[in-house]
């Protein structure tokens, strides 16, 4: 009898299911939502960040406040600047980025490979899933000297033992997209899964209209920018 017992105790471990991954919706990939008031979402507490009214994923935001916990242990002091910014906001920056002076007289094709440098079209950023943070500056030589060298390198170590990781590394081995961004780390237990399901579920289509979006396929966006990431 305790072997018949064992026996389907074993068979009912050998065929429970596996936990699904989370289904994302086409809003939450392409920021079309309020942060403020989706439940997966937390305000970040004052005292980590630079900014207010500012959220994140619960889980990117407790993995966060574990790693911030054990930098300032070791003297590493780190700031959130900037964290989920939905399609809206990142419209906002987009636009004052489009109406610049000092794209007077250029192409469209040529205003949208120069902004997206360092700023992603709506719709397509990273920023919108509540998985990717900005640390402490927006200027990668801040992250090559001093203080903000020691920050750097304290990153490139322990962030990933916290679930972080730089995804627009140095293009030096072929990646494509923005150029580097030192300051830009990513919780990949969440957004590893989030860009696997964006590539499924998002097209140009679905994109809605702005000045720009309709170089989104000549150019490539979504392949290039998009997926041009290190996820390794």
């Amino acid at each position: 009898m305790k072997q018949l017992l064992l026996l389907i105790c074993l068979l009912s471990l050998a065929f429970t299911p596996q936990e699904a991954a989370v289904n994302y919706s086409e809003d939450e990939l392409m920021g079309t939502f309020d942060p403020k008031t989706h439940p997966d979402f937390a305000l970040i507490p004052q005292h980590l960040t630079s900014k207010s009214n500012i959220y994140l994923r619960k889980e990117t935001l407790e993995a966060f406040e574990n790693m911030h916990r054990e930098a300032k242990k070791e003297g590493i002091h780190l700031t959130i600047i900037s964290a989920t910014r939905n399609y809206t906001y990142q419209k906002g920056i987009w636009d004052r980025k489009w109406s610049k002076s000092k794209y007077m007289g250029w192409q469209g094709m040529d205003k949208v490979e120069d902004i997206m440098k360092y700023s992603a079209m709506p719709g397509t950023s990273r920023h919108h899933w509540g998985t990717d943070i900005d640390l402490n500056s927006l200027e990668n030589s801040y992250f090559t000297h001093g203080e903000g060298k020691i920050i750097y390198y304290w990153l490139i170590e322990c962030a990933p033992d916290h679930g972080f990781k730089q995804v627009y590394t140095n293009k030096n081995l072929g990646r494509t997209g923005y150029e580097e961004e030192k300051w830009h780390w990513s919780y990949m237990p969440l957004s590893k899964e989030m860009l696997h399901q964006y590539k499924e579920k998002i097209s140009a289509k679905d994109i809605p209209n702005f000045p720009g979006s309709e170089h989104i396929d000549s150019l490539k966006i979504i392949e290039r920018y998009v997926n041009g990431v290190e996820e390794n």
